[in-house]
């Protein structure tokens, strides 16, 4: 993550803006895709304490007069979707109430909630209970946000409904990440010569042939049943999986991964040696100008497609270490974001569900995969009245061509991960086998009992 989150004094004295421009890339397929299933992500905190509801309606106030994403819609402007503004006052976040009992599955089911093009594109879900107990949760549309910058603008809600007085941070408009170019180091030959060197390596692997997870069927089917497994890594084992990551030259994405990548090898009948691949959605706060931050709402991040060998005897720590290399390698050639190049800004898909069949056709032509998208760490939250975020973390509506998706997100020392499906596609027994396994290998690469 590149740049200083906090706000000099001249950018918090600009005026709100708005937003008005066409979609980019990536933030059209995303929109496109979410007429075919819904692409929504949830982000949600329990949280310990009482939050006055006067004061988070206010903060859910304050936080869509800043941030011009959350005064947005989508519509078609001569046959491309651009986001225009619209009055906030006309269109005001505001707060649902449910109880807090069987809340996951609440917040699972507002995964498949569209929004269509209408504004606000967030939703905010306030599950509360007794004992000054509750979760709140923001629903987002894909095409305003990512995980990262989804939890930090939950966090500042609840930051100002929690008593914090803090000074408005509102950011301008931001351009889309294609509008923001990769930072090629070494000037344009060279980051040429990296990109020719990293993509002649890359054909070598196009010629292994991945596998799919066994019985899932990657066509696009009318309905849709989400469900999701929580799982957790307490703070002792992810303590001791981060210093066995660093031991073996990966990172805790890597073994992720890699956990991920054997619990799905361990579906198949037979235990020869196979081709796995694995969907990554990576940060590109870091390699992109604008001096972005956690705190810039927006979609900036790349889906990153790996492939690797999975021997009949599979060593745990070989496989996350690949998965690290292969995904620095991408970031390092200064191609992270092809999706600016495969589906480019002057390629016509039509704003309607028949561009989004002809993206899908060209998604569903990537390796067969799972997608495993981590937000890293964050730190606690304490509350301005004494409360506090006990935990955070987030899901995300899988895409049809993926048949389980896993989040994960530090908070604290803690580790929560979620293995999401799609009932209609893989069953409900090997959704929590897989579940488990994951979670076995985990524990057993930090060396902690399970």
């Amino acid at each position: 993550m590149s740049g200083d989150t906090r706000e000099s004094p001249a950018r918090r004295t600009e005026r709100p803006s708005s937003i008005d421009r066409r979609l980019g890339p990536t933030e059209n397929i995303y929109c496109l895709l979410d007429k075919l299933y819904c692409l929504n992500f949830v982000v949600f905190a329990e949280v310990d304490g009482a939050i006055d509801c006067d004061r988070l309606a206010h903060a859910l106030q304050a936080a869509q007069a800043e941030h011009p994403l959350l005064r947005a819609r989508v519509t078609a402007v001569r046959g491309r979707n651009w986001f225009k503004p619209v009055p906030p006052e006309r269109h005001p976040l505001t707060i649902e109430v449910a109880p807090l009992r069987n809340w996951r599955a609440r917040i699972v089911a507002e995964l498949d909630a569209p929004f269509g093009g209408e504004a606000p594109l967030v939703r905010f879900l306030w599950c509360r209970g007794a004992a000054r107990r509750s979760v709140a949760a923001m629903v987002f549309h894909h095409a305003i946000a990512d995980g990262k910058s989804g939890a930090e603008l939950l966090i500042e809600v609840l930051r100002r409904a929690g008593g914090q007085d803090t000074a408005l941070s509102f950011r301008p408009a931001r351009p889309s990440a294609h509008q923001l170019d990769l930072v090629e180091r070494g000037g344009k030959i060279r980051g040429s010569i990296k990109k020719l060197g990293y993509w002649l390596n890359q054909g070598k692997l196009a010629l292994r042939f991945p596998q799919q997870l066994p019985g899932y069927d990657t066509a696009v089917r009318p309905a849709r049943a989400i469900r999701a497994i929580p799982f957790a890594v307490p703070a002792a084992t992810a303590r001791a999986l981060q210093q066995a990551c660093r031991a073996h030259r990966t990172t805790v994405h890597g073994a992720l991964g890699a956990a991920q990548l054997l619990a799905i090898n361990r579906e198949f009948d037979s235990t020869g040696p196979r081709t796995l691949a694995l969907n990554s959605l990576a940060d590109l706060r870091g390699v992109l100008e604008g001096d972005l931050t956690a705190r810039d709402l927006g979609l900036y991040i790349a889906t990153l497609t790996t492939v690797h060998g999975v021997d009949a005897r599979p060593d745990f720590w070989q496989l996350a270490a690949d998965i690290r290399n292969q995904l620095k390698a991408v970031l390092d050639s200064g191609d992270a974001n092809l999706v600016h190049s495969v589906y480019r800004e002057d390629a016509l898909f039509p704003p309607n569900e028949i561009g989004a069949r002809m993206v899908q056709a060209m998604v569903g032509m990537a390796p067969s995969s799972s997608m495993l998208t981590n937000i890293g760490r964050i730190d606690p939250v304490v509350l301005g009245n004494g409360a506090r975020v006990r935990s955070l973390a987030f899901l995300v509506s899988p895409p049809a061509q993926h048949p389980i998706c896993v989040t994960a997100t530090g908070y604290g020392e803690a580790m929560d991960l979620n293995l999401l499906y799609d009932q209609h596609k893989v069953g409900d027994a090997q959704a929590r086998r897989i579940a488990d396994s994951m979670r076995s290998l985990i524990f057993e690469a930090a060396g902690a009992p399970r």
